[in-house]
């Protein structure tokens, strides 16, 4: 396991909330942003970290599919 930290990033840059959690790998961590994105309607986009190195972001669904 890899324990990757989740920041929710809002429209105006800030982060009010944050999640740290370890996965099996890139696709988890990919699939647990996408949980938090659901959860947080705020949070325009995830970022995801392993460690001191940013890894990807990720999206909402309802922003893609638009």
């Amino acid at each position: 396991m890899q324990v990757f930290t989740f920041f929710c990033v809002e429209s105006d840059g800030s982060v009010p909330r944050f999640d740290v959690t370890p996965c099996a790998d890139d696709s988890a961590a990919r699939a647990r942003a996408l949980e938090l994105l659901d959860m947080h309607h705020r949070c325009d986009f995830v970022e995801v970290w392993r460690g001191s190195q940013r890894v990807f972001d990720v999206m909402p669904l309802r922003a893609v599919a638009a």
